[in-house]
This record gives structure tokens, C-alpha cells and sequence, in this order.
């Protein structure tokens, strides 16, 4: 192509260039003029409510301190937790009848090495009535309302609920029992039985018609049962234990189980009147000038409480009571633990007993005859029972 024509066709092209140019702006330039402008009267847009709390502005974090980086963690796997154990349900209280009643006694053991002329249910006092042969009768504790409740020689009273269990004098020593009211006087046992005591559910005694053996029956008379085959006499009762006087061997003190088992030697010594009081077993130590004298259930700490010869021994709460055969058979009374030895009565006495605040005694000193007679145990409101 020639250079004259080429400059041609670069001029034509810049001239179109430019016309195109100059179209474009007058064009928009129309657009804008044909856009149509806002309202002035558009409505308010609604404002929120102005009593609406600010909402509370946010305190900037605290920027952390930098810190040396921590050292890597050794990542343990996580151990499986065990399940916990299901509580155990609670377990309910056992029927009143499933559980193991109190063991009562029909009466206690100083009465009972005392002949058990007298016994107490707290409310009824029953007594041998030595103004009508020997009968048993029974009185209120404040002496009115009395009551015969047979018509025999009664010893070793025991009272257990409507019951009061005896040994039989004028029908050769056996065991009967009578309803507290003198109805269903009932014979229990043909055995010779001395020394009678009622504990929980079985009568004790010493059996005479079997070489003054131990022996026991229930309360109905049924089941007798040799417990051992040692002549014994004073026979306590205590717990499961029986404590006797071992007349085969030096009239020691011995005990045995209940049930007959495990029988065990406490002393070497002549021993008399023996009473079980606590843990305790109090005697007249005929081995020492018949002293009275304690020693503990297990054979160990024997004890001198007086230096006085003392006979028929009743321990009642904190005191001994005994016959004071060094003061003309006086009345005494001294704690268990051989202090203040008091003076109850000036009377001759024997056969003590002990029913609540009152010491009954045989006071006659004439052989095979009985005077019942009672005082307080301060010594006042002496008088003779009838």
C-alpha cells in the first residue's frame, strides 16, 4: 500500500473514533436528565421505642501477659469411668416380735438364798404370811388391798406377768404356780426342787430328789432338763450363766452355762449366801471368820467388805444387807463397796428379803417357828406383817 493511503485511513479512523465519543456522552448525559428524582414527602420511617435499656457495652478483654509457652502435654487416654454401685435399700426395722426380748426374773437372787419369802412386781408386793401358816398372800406396795392367793407353806416366790411360780412345803417341795388373782393353781413338777428361780422362759432349781442336781423346766413344766451333776445349793441365776455353791467340792463358788456347757471354779473358799449382783458375786467367807466378802463373775479381784461374821446377805441397789452375828444378830446394812456400815434395827433377824424400800425378815428366834416382819430400809416404820 502506498504511504498516501495509509495515512488516509488513519485519519478516517480517528475521526470515527472521536464522533463515537462525542455520540456516548450525549447520550448519557439524556439518561440521567429522563431519571426521575425522589419524593420530599416520603413518610417518617418509625423510630424504635426510646425507653428500651441500652444494651450494656462490653469491656475489652483483658489482653493476656505473654508467657513462656508451656510445655507439651502428654495426652492420657481417658479412663472408663466404673459404674457406680446401686445404693442398697434400706433396711427395714425388724418386727417387735422378731426381736430378742429383755430376760426377766420372777424375783432376785439376794431373796432367793434368803428363802424367797418375798417378791415384787412393783406394784403388788406377795409375801409368806407368817400369821396364816405360811400362805401365800399378796398387798399393795402401800400396804392396802391384801389378798390370800392359796392355802400352803410358800417358798421361793417368783412373779412373772399373771403368774406367781412357788415351791410347794406341804406337798413335799414341788413346783406350782398360781394366776395373781388365786385362780389355776397348778401343779408344774413332782421334783424335791429347792432353791427355785424363774428366769425368761425356764424355771431353775436344785433338785433334791436327784442329788440336789441342777435342774430346769418351762414355765408350763414341760422339757426338765439335767444341767449338771454337782450337788449345789444358792443357786443363781444371772444371764446364761448359773452361779451355786458346789457342795462336792468345799462348798466353793462355781458357774456354769445355762445350757449346761462350760463350767468354771471362782474360789477356793467355804462360801455362803451367795448373791450375783452386777458383776459381782458377794459372800459370807466361812474360809475367814465368815466375813462378807465380794469377787468379781470372771474368779478375779476378791474383795474384804467387812470384819464383822455376816449372815444372810441380800444385795439390794448399792447396799448389803446382813444378819450381824458380832452385834447379837442385828440388822445391818453396808455399801458395795464396804463403807458406811449403818445400823437398821435392834432386832434379832434372819431370812432378809428386800421389796422395794422395805426389809421384811423372820425376826423369831425360836427354832421352826416365823414372824414376818418389815422396816424401811432407813430403819423407820418398823412393824409386824399379817
Amino acid at each position: 500500500m502506498k504511504k498516501s493511503n495509509l495515512s488516509l485511513y488513519i485519519a478516517v479512523a480517528a475521526a470515527i473514533v472521536i464522533a463515537g465519543v462525542i455520540i456516548a456522552t450525549k447520550k448519557r448525559k439524556t439518561v440521567q436528565d429522563e431519571v426521575e428524582p425522589l419524593p420530599t414527602d416520603m413518610p417518617e420511617v418509625p423510630t424504635e421505642p426510646t425507653d428500651i435499656p441500652e444494651a450494656p457495652t462490653e469491656e475489652p478483654l483483658p489482653t493476656a501477659e505473654p508467657t513462656a509457652p508451656a510445655a507439651p502435654i502428654e495426652v492420657q487416654p481417658e479412663p472408663v469411668p466404673l459404674p457406680e454401685p446401686e445404693p442398697e435399700p434400706e433396711s427395714e426395722p425388724e418386727p417387735e416380735s422378731e426381736l430378742e426380748p429383755e430376760l426377766l426374773y420372777g424375783n432376785s437372787t439376794g431373796n432367793l438364798s434368803n428363802g424367797g419369802f418375798v417378791a415384787t412386781d412393783g406394784e403388788w408386793i406377795y409375801y409368806q404370811n407368817s400369821s396364816d401358816g405360811g400362805k401365800l398372800y399378796k398387798i399393795r406396795t402401800d400396804m392396802s388391798e391384801k389378798m390370800k392367793l392359796n392355802d400352803e407353806r410358800t417358798y421361793y416366790v417368783n412373779v412373772i406377768g399373771e403368774w406367781v411360780y412357788y415351791s410347794n412345803f406341804d406337798d413335799g417341795w414341788k413346783i406350782y404356780r398360781v394366776r395373781t388373782d388365786g385362780t389355776e393353781r397348778t401343779l408344774l413338777c413332782n421334783d424335791d426342787a429347792h432353791d427355785v428361780s424363774v428366769a425368761g422362759d425356764w424355771i431353775y432349781y436344785s433338785n433334791r430328789s436327784e442329788n440336789w442336781n441342777l435342774y430346769k423346766i418351762r414355765l408350763d413344766g414341760s422339757q426338765r432338763t439335767q444341767i449338771n451333776s454337782e450337788r449345789c445349793d444358792y443357786v443363781n441365776v444371772v444371764g446364761d450363766c448359773i452361779y451355786y455353791q458346789n457342795l462336792g467340792d468345799n462348798n466353793n463358788i462355781c458357774k456354769i452355762n445355762t445350757d449346761g456347757t462350760e463350767k468354771a471354779k471362782l474360789n477356793n473358799e467355804i462360801s455362803y449366801y451367795i448373791n450375783v449382783a452386777g458383776d459381782w458375786v458377794y459372800y459370807s467367807n466361812m474360809s475367814d471368820h465368815k466375813y462378807l466378802y465380794k469377787i468379781r463373775t470372771d474368779g478375779t479381784e476378791k474383795t474384804k467388805l467387812n470384819d464383822t461374821t455376816s449372815y444372810e446377805i441380800n444385795v439390794s441397789g448399792d447396799w448389803v444387807y446382813y444378819h450381824d452375828a458380832g452385834d447379837n444378830g442385828f440388822l445391818y446394812k453396808i455399801r458395795t463397796d464396804g463403807t458406811e456400815k449403818t445400823l437398821i434395827r435392834s432386832d434379832y433377824c434372819k431370812y432378809i428379803n428386800v421389796a422395794g424400800d422395805w426389809v421384811f425378815y423372820d425376826g423369831s428366834k425360836i427354832q421352826d417357828t416365823y414372824e414376818l416382819f418389815k422396816v424401811r430400809t432407813d430403819g423407820s416404820e418398823w412393824q409386824k406383817v399379817y
